[in-house]
């Protein structure tokens, strides 16, 4: 796999939204515990008289332009949240100019750029309700505004962001209140640039000496191709979603939450900044002491079993990625992103080049896998993951043991 191959970290499609997508990324694989995006591997729905903040709720925002071109994101949002929290997180997914500040009040905004007026149109059982800070009440739970299938329209300062919320999760006092899952951008080449964009400046008077209905030659401003103007308020095309569920987060937040974590495991992710896995940490609840027996905690202490920086590196990916309860072929997928997010190499791992791989390719899965054998061991006496090579075609005398087992183990080993 060339680095061409690899997925990219910055953006990833919006699953459900056609072709209004990016490519895939991280968010796109990464899989938070009680959080799926596909019907295949869904959990069970959550009862209907599940509280607010018993649900997650799936909301899928699209803003588009005309001949700039569509944005689009997927939350998972706590249906306890209020219409105006709602809201400031749809905006700042959008990476939107004054989101974050826009529920402070005047006086503590330090001349950051404001939104001065929005609202929320949402349609939910054949009525309509608006909310705004002059309308209908802006405290109002999510889960009574929009429910699991409503549909609704965010007006702000003008522009409109449609919004649907697309089913429900069960969640736990852990599950991020705010998490942006994937989003992305494509252009629009069906038309030309809408009407508050203005391509032609005309004088708004006939000068003196023209003749009525007639306009002197005025050189008119290139109509752009369509989709390569710049959005009116700046919004930028390529998702940072790092940056995105930082701010979603908190940067206080997600300092105690990687405080949480392990210090080698800290200072990877770091250095890397890969804070896309904030959320899932988050839900893994780091700071209440992992449930399992001595006998494991006693294997799991030698975890990582590599000597080498990359070897180790390597142990910890797949850890970080079996934590995601996801199958196998996404858990490799996941490591091998993590990796190459990272910047190891085939060279880092010592690999000679070979029929269509250069030593300067990342590593994918099998060789990750090889390189933490010794951790991929310990992992499998525990039960925590398969066994590979050998050993997995016949049956193992440690099975694989239950989702709730491992996830304990898993957070065992990524907690400080």
């Amino acid at each position: 796999m060339s680095a061409q191959q690899l997925p990219q970290r910055r953006g990833a499609a919006v699953r459900g939204f056609g072709a209004h997508g990016g490519t895939d990324g991280l968010a796109s694989v990464l899989e938070l515990p009680g959080l799926v995006h596909d019907a295949v591997n869904a959990v069970p729905a959550p009862p209907p008289e599940a509280a607010d903040h018993e649900l997650t709720l799936l909301l899928l925002a699209e803003h588009h332009v005309t001949g700039l071109g569509w944005f689009t994101r997927a939350l998972g949002l706590n249906g306890a949240l209020s219409v105006a929290d709602t809201v400031r997180s749809v905006l700042i997914s959008l990476d939107w100019p004054g989101a974050a500040t826009m529920l402070t009040p005047e006086k503590e905004r330090n001349g950051d750029s404001r939104i001065s007026t929005w609202s929320l149109q949402a349609r939910r059982d054949d009525r309509l309700r608006v909310y705004s800070r002059t309308a209908g009440s802006i405290g109002t739970p999510l889960r009574e505004a929009l429910g699991r299938d409503g549909t609704g329209v965010l007006v702000v300062d003008g522009y409109t962001v449609t919004v649907t919320t697309a089913g429900a999760m069960p969640r736990d006092g852990h599950t991020p209140d705010a998490v942006c899952l994937a989003g992305g951008f494509a252009p629009d080449d069906s038309g030309t640039p809408s009407s508050d964009l203005t391509v032609v400046d005309p004088p708004t008077a006939f000068p003196p000496g023209t003749l009525s209905g007639s306009l002197p030659e005025t050189p008119a401003t290139p109509v752009p191709v369509p989709g390569e103007f710049e959005h009116p308020v700046g919004l930028p095309r390529d998702v940072d979603l790092a940056a995105v569920n930082v701010a979603l987060t908190g940067e206080e937040t997600v300092a105690e939450i990687l405080g949480g974590l392990a210090p080698e495991l800290r200072e990877l992710l770091l250095g890397g900044d890969l804070y896309e896995f904030t959320p899932l940490l988050q839900a893994l609840d780091l700071g209440r002491p992992a449930q399992v027996a001595d006998t494991t905690r006693g294997v799991l202490e030698s975890f990582p079993a590599e000597k080498s920086q990359v070897g180790r590196a390597a142990a910890w990916s797949r850890v970080v990625a079996l934590s995601t309860l996801s199958d196998r072929e996404t858990s490799d997928e996941v490591t091998a992103m993590l990796m190459a997010a990272l910047g190891f190499t085939r060279a880092d791992a010592g690999l000679a080049p070979v029929e269509g791989r250069l030593s300067s390719d990342p590593l994918d899965a099998a060789e990750i896998r090889a390189l933490s054998a010794a951790s991929g061991r310990l992992l499998a006496i525990c039960g925590a993951d398969v066994w590979d090579g050998p050993a997995s075609e016949v049956t193992p005398l440690v099975p694989k043991c239950s989702l709730v087992d491992r996830l304990e183990m898993y957070r065992f080993l990524l907690q400080a």
